[in-house]
């Protein structure tokens, strides 16, 4: 028997087509889960009504009881999930960013269980941002949960029972992002940092300026996006390279290629792509001791620093730079970690959640 699957989830431009959690739908099994994908914009774009006057009045409202990542796309998202629920047999709506449209047609989970689709979301962000993204409300109604460390585990037990909670830890396309073939032969050890959403730039900054001396370290920084490159506070540092330009898939994945570890401090995480990407891509980690970056990297794939205390980050970067053996050792457990967190692995937690929702 087919499980019907109504999925929202929000566009996100800076996103290749090997990133992101959606992934994990192209491993699951199609013959039983039948998927239908509804994308909003993370704009007001997609709402029928363009009048600013109304669109302005009607953000206000739908964004009031606290859901500020809310938009009139993801309004216009809930309607059509609802005119889908009276018009063909949905099984489970599963909205992969909570904090972005989970909001109303949470209501339905006040329907007798035997008449209505059952309603799952997906949250992504810590604790800390929770309380400021999300309605308790709405998900103290939900039938399930799904979230992505588990730092955030604390929050969701607060509003549900631990029966309707699950940690499924995100995954990774282990066959675009993988080592690259070609050896360098430059001299250069280049320290890789992507990414824009909760980075500690001044840490990163503080870094680079101790290591100026050092002619043989670079750090390169991608952190643009669609809309073009982000400040960063690393401008006028001779030892950086930012990517101004927005890469491709393929020019991301040579980023990675090209680089002999990944350097990422972090202000706070659950999930992190360029984590999972450089991992894929055999880099050795230099990031910051966070309980989700430690679920992620839990071996030898990974120095985390507490703090991103720079003075550390330096000591840990001149020992890898100067370290070949270190460094091969930490590239094969990345590696490693990373084929363990294939989406072929994580798909089927995924089905597990459907079939228990329907009971089929």
């Amino acid at each position: 028997m087919t499980i019907k699957i109504h999925l929202i989830r929000t566009r996100r431009p800076h996103w290749g087509k090997y990133s992101g959690i959606n992934q994990y739908l192209a491993y699951i099994d199609h013959n039983k889960y039948h998927v239908d994908i509804y994308i909003a914009a993370d704009s007001d774009e997609d709402f029928p009504i363009k009048s600013k006057t109304v669109c302005k009045w009607l953000r206000y409202l739908v964004q009031r009881k606290g859901m500020q990542y809310y938009k009139l796309s993801d309004l216009t998202a809930e309607i059509r999930a609802l005119r889908k629920c009276f018009r063909n047999k949905v099984d489970v709506i599963h909205y992969m960013d909570g904090e972005h449209s989970a909001q109303y047609l949470s209501w339905l989970c006040k329907l007798p269980r035997n008449v209505r689709p059952k309603v799952v979301a997906t949250y992504h962000q810590p604790p800390e941002l929770l309380n400021s993204l999300t309605n308790k409300r709405v998900i103290s109604m939900l039938d399930h949960v799904t979230v992505v460390s588990p730092e955030q585990i604390s929050y969701f037990r607060e509003l549900l029972p631990p029966d309707k909670i699950s940690m499924i830890l995100h995954g990774i396309d282990v066959d675009f992002f993988r080592p690259g073939s070609k050896l360098r032969t430059d001299g250069k050890f280049r320290c890789i940092t992507v990414g824009h959403w909760l980075r500690d730039f001044k840490a990163i900054r503080e870094v680079a300026e101790k290591l100026t001396v050092y002619k043989d370290i670079e750090f390169h920084v991608v952190s643009s996006n669609l809309t073009g490159p982000r400040l960063t506070g690393l401008e006028g540092l001779t030892n950086v390279i930012l990517y101004r330009d927005t890469l491709d898939d393929a020019g991301l994945l040579e980023r990675y290629q090209q680089s002999d570890i990944l350097f990422l401090p972090l202000l706070n995480s659950t999930a992190n792509n360029a984590l999972l990407e450089g991992i894929a891509c055999g880099l050795p980690v230099v990031s910051t001791y966070l309980p989700s970056v430690k679920a992620y990297l839990p071996g030898n794939e990974a120095i985390l620093i507490k703090d991103n205390d720079p003075k550390q980050f330096v000591e840990v970067i001149l020992r890898l730079s100067q370290t070949t053996d270190e460094c091969k050792n930490m590239a094969r457990e990345a590696r490693k970690r990373a084929e363990s967190l294939d989406w072929r692995n994580i798909a089927p937690q995924y089905e597990a959640v459907y079939s228990k929702l329907t009971g089929k």
